[in-house]
């Protein structure tokens, strides 16, 4: 479940507010003035999203490597462009 709160509030009880993220797996978008400025998840899900080995980010450089290694041949390519008109 996902819900906002403005700081406000969190700075009411924040103790509460870190207990409902950790024991309810509650994620929460943190709110100035309607807009959202940072996020609480639980731990275990920002391991899973962030610490993770297996994960890789794609930063443009990578992205540029897959799409040099991933181009069709020429001929390939013109035929498929043929098609898809």
């Amino acid at each position: 479940m996902q819900q906002s709160i403005n700081m406000l509030d969190f700075r009411k009880s924040p103790g509460n507010i870190i207990n409902e993220v950790y024991y309810n797996k509650k994620k929460i978008i943190l709110e100035r003035g309607k807009k959202p400025m940072a996020v609480m998840v639980p731990v275990d899900l920002y391991k899973k999203l962030f610490l993770d080995e297996d994960i890789e980010i794609y930063t443009k450089q990578r992205v540029g490597e897959f799409k040099k290694e991933d181009k069709l041949a020429k001929g390939l390519s013109a035929k498929l462009k043929k098609l898809l008109k």
